[in-house]
């Protein structure tokens, strides 16, 4: 949600990828549409439909999935049950839940944990963060909680009366992510994650407009500040002279280098040579499908033919950068 699907449309709402890359040498940009436009429908379909995921209903008991500034109002056995989120999420990990029940009785509010609240950004294994998580806590009109995680669910089975409030408290330190070593272009390198967000760095905020001449070394500390005036208003990190966005907002200030997997070490960097008379030309290669045979002149695949003249050296034949 915050970084796959948020990243597939700009901020204006009008322009579209069709894929996203982890990494750019300034090559991408989003389109205003695809001869095969199934991007801005499902966007615009799911979008629509977050609030659906927000709750989950058995029988009387209640399910948080998503935490989202927010009012609802559920359907129970003893009649309705009101319920009002208020929170900053993603930029802050505090979430308050008033929960007001128009006849007081025993269900269970069953609050979920994020797995980057956790061990590990994804349950399949494939990332892990370099370090621990810090604590998270759930309080009940004041009191914290113990409960032991359900399917990842943190259960509170009590009886609620109206004017009760959940306030829960999530770990937003910045942290480091490690994919596993079969992922062979990201060894050495190490991504970073704040909350449910994912991080990249890109050109445009560097003081020399590059990102593969950086390093960033493992178990660094990250400044996180919130810039209400920088792409729509974002939690902005930084280490050292080194800034990162979220990934999702990258490519609207126009298409530049950008990396969510960044070194750790220097040796691992790429600084840009100097340039040549040939990584100054341009060149490009333009294609029709056949399925795009009735699409808007925007639709036809213009695409820099930027490994010709990048300056990179393959490492094999199925380098692709």
């Amino acid at each position: 949600l915050y970084n796959g699907v948020m990243a597939g449309v700009s901020l204006s709402g009008d322009l579209f990828f069709y894929d996203n890359p982890l990494e750019s040498n300034g090559e991408h940009a989003r389109q205003e549409w695809f001869g095969c436009a199934c991007c801005p429908g499902n966007i615009t379909r799911f979008i629509a439909s977050v609030s659906n995921y927000m709750y989950a209903v058995k029988g009387n008991d209640v399910y948080v999935n998503l935490f989202i500034q927010s009012n609802t109002e559920i359907d129970q056995k003893n009649g309705k049950l009101h319920l009002s989120q208020s929170t900053s999420y993603p930029w802050n990990g505090d979430v308050g839940i008033s929960v007001n029940a128009e006849q007081a009785g025993q269900f269970a509010m069953y609050i979920r944990i994020p797995g980057w609240a956790k061990d590990a950004p994804v349950d399949t294994g494939l990332y892990k963060f370099v370090d621990k998580a810090g604590a998270y806590t759930v309080k009940v009109n004041g009191k914290k909680v113990s409960s032991k995680l359900v399917d990842g669910y943190v259960v509170i089975d009590r009886t609620w009366a109206e004017g009760d409030e959940i306030e829960i408290s999530l770990p937003m330190e910045a942290r480091q992510v490690e994919a596993r070593e079969e992922v062979v272009d990201d060894r050495g390198k190490l991504a970073i994650m704040r909350g449910p967000v994912v991080y990249c760095i890109e050109a445009v905020d560097q003081a020399n407009g590059q990102v593969f001449d950086k390093f960033i070394p493992a178990g660094t500390k990250f400044r996180a500040q919130y810039k209400p005036e920088l792409l729509n208003g974002v939690v902005e990190l930084t280490a050292g002279e080194i800034k990162a966005i979220p990934y999702s907002t990258w490519c609207n200030r126009g298409s530049d280098e950008m990396t969510v997997w960044v070194p750790t070490a220097q040796e691992n960097t790429f600084p840009k040579p100097e340039p040549t008379i040939a990584s100054e030309a341009y060149a490009y290669s333009t294609s029709i499908a056949a399925i795009q045979d009735d699409a808007p002149e925007s639709a036809v695949d213009k695409e820099e033919a930027w490994g010709l003249n990048d300056q990179w050296e393959p490492a094999s034949s199925d380098d692709l950068r």
